[in-house]
């Protein structure tokens, strides 16, 4: 069996996935401080909206991510599939590596628009 070295082509996805959800996390988390004052209740949205983050990530935005690679697979003429999908890793990790950049140095701020600010 020749391909790929995991057991299974998710193992890339899955990832990519949780560190979506834990950057729109951070980000609802600075927007929770803005107009939630009480640290009990901040908290009990924070454990709520994590939950419903994860349960959408796992069963709606990870699927959808492994049919659309498949297809991707399946579709490609010119034997672009296996190249194209780690060029879409490579720019979605990267795309990622970039926004927790900017978290760290200049906060959640700077990743809204300057409207939600």
């Amino acid at each position: 069996m020749t391909g790929s070295p995991f057991r299974s082509r998710t193992v890339l996805i899955v990832p990519l996935v949780l560190l979506v959800v834990a950057l729109m996390e951070d980000i609802a988390m600075y927007k929770l401080r803005q107009h939630v004052r009480d640290i009990y209740l901040r908290t009990g949205i924070v454990l709520v909206l994590t939950g419903v983050g994860f349960a959408l990530a796992a069963n709606y935005v990870g699927p959808w991510l492994q049919a659309m690679f498949a297809k991707a697979r399946k579709g490609s003429k010119w034997g672009a599939g296996k190249l194209g999908i780690w060029v879409f890793y490579a720019a979605a990790y990267g795309a990622l590596y970039y926004a927790y950049l900017v978290l760290e140095r200049r906060g959640a701020a700077a990743l809204l628009p300057a409207t939600l600010r």
